[in-house]
């Protein structure tokens, strides 16, 4: 058997003595500590900042919401000012960390370039019954803490997607200008400085140790560049950066669409009738949307169309969702990627929302599936080896529940459905999308 690039890092993985080295393995020459103190702000301060805090025309979101949430936080309105709280807490605790990139992997991806992403599939393990564990083997929805390690980018990546997002909720309701520096800092550690920045591709994201380098579902790892298109956005409407700066970030974003439209591992992502296929399109056409390429993303859409007819049966049922051992989570976030896409359709001028495949199947039968089930009408019979099924009902389907009902209103989600939903709900779902 050909012996590929991950083999070898994942041999070292099955050492112990190799796995704590590369969990504290680091890069002193690539980390960026802040030295910026975030300001203290009492409650009063935060209520009077916030009438004045600019909102872009968002792609991802929509800006009349935010504004509503605004004036709910101005007006010192439970549980909105609650959340600003906790977000501003995070986004302070983010200005003392350290900015890591992906130089900071102990290992360069198999080009031998450390600017090129990578990382292993999370549900992949040693084999048990070969002598060197090769080659990894599948336990779908079992996560390897092997594959979430320093030794690739994943982690990595994940903080500074996960980041951009709260410093941009958080400035949205402060108007902390640190809020907005540490945004461009990080853009520039991942987009820009030419020594840290990311080559705009995923050609060894999600490899199969003793298989391949790299797989097409490693793109739903940059699920999140959602985050950076919103930040870009923000920047852009507080004139926070320049001209060269801008015409860097869109070029990046720009070779990571091609990218996705014409790799062979970004075409095979796109033809999953799966979850993998839903968040591909949620990247590409917010990206093409961002990019001012419209007709193409119009156009774009007939594939989640497509996509509507494979995945859904008569009765909202997701087949390919359903035979996961983690069921409950991949329905719902199948659904919360289409839903969204639908918000940016609806923004094209295109009916996804009340879109019938040829048996009849829509995103509204597919949501609705659930309300029996969350009714106690009926017990779930589907695997769900993550958490409690109404753990995992609280935590991945009442979110696309609450994001459903902001962007296609109480009939989407009836009364009785929400009132299980609102109070459960993380401080970021609160201050994104307003709902009746």
């Amino acid at each position: 058997m050909k012996r590929h690039y991950l083999t070898g890092i994942a041999c070292a993985l099955t050492l112990s003595a190799a796995l704590s080295a590369c969990s504290s393995t680091t890069s002193s020459t690539t980390k960026v500590q802040s030295t910026v103190q975030p300001a203290k702000q009492n409650s009063t301060q935060i209520l009077a900042q916030t009438k004045l805090a600019t909102i872009p025309d968002y792609i991802y979101y929509n800006k009349q919401h935010i504004q509503t949430i605004q004036q709910q936080v101005a007006s010192g309105h439970e549980p909105y000012l609650a959340a600003v709280k906790a977000i501003t807490k995070q986004a302070d605790k983010n200005l003392k960390s350290t900015i890591e990139s992906v130089l900071d992997k102990p290992k360069a991806a198999p080009s031998g370039n450390k600017n090129d992403y990578l990382s292993i599939a999370p549900y992949w393990w040693p084999n048990p019954d070969t002598p060197d564990g090769m080659p990894w083997i599948n336990k779908d929805g079992k996560v390897n803490p092997m594959t979430r390690g320093k030794h690739t980018d994943q982690k990595r990546s994940n903080q500074f997607l996960k980041a951009l997002k709260t410093l941009t909720i958080a400035y949205t309701y402060t108007r902390n200008e640190q809020y907005l520096n540490r945004i461009q800092r990080y853009i520039d550690t991942w987009m820009v400085n030419p020594k840290t920045r990311m080559n705009p591709h995923l050609n060894y994201a999600q490899g199969w140790p003793g298989t391949n380098n790299g797989t097409p579902f490693g793109v739903i790892e940059w699920t999140s560049i959602s985050n950076v298109v919103t930040a870009m956005q923000l920047l852009k409407e507080t004139q926070a950066v320049d001209k060269e700066f801008i015409t860097t970030v869109d070029h990046w974003l720009d070779e990571y669409l091609t990218w996705l439209l014409t790799s062979e591992l970004g075409n095979l992502e796109r033809t999953r009738k799966n979850n993998h296929g839903s968040w591909y399109d949620y990247q590409v056409v917010g990206l093409m949307m961002y990019l001012n390429k419209v007709e193409e993303a119009t156009a774009y859409l007939s594939q989640t169309k497509q996509r509507i007819e494979e995945q859904f049966q008569v009765d909202g049922s997701q087949p390919h969702e359903l035979k996961r051992t983690k069921s409950v989570n991949y329905t719902s976030m199948n659904l919360q990627a289409l839903v969204q896409v639908a918000f940016l359709a609806e923004k094209l001028g295109v009916d996804l929302w009340n879109y019938q495949a040829s048996q009849g199947q829509s995103l509204s039968k597919a949501v609705s599936y659930f309300y029996p089930y969350l009714r106690g009408e009926k017990a779930w019979q589907y695997k769900q080896i993550w958490r409690t099924i109404a753990q995992a009902y609280e935590l991945k389907t009442y979110p696309m529940l609450h994001i459903t009902r902001a962007y296609f209103g109480q009939s989407a989600v009836p009364d009785d459905i929400y009132q299980k939903v609102k109070p459960t709900l993380s401080p970021e779902y609160l201050l994104l999308y307003s709902t009746k």
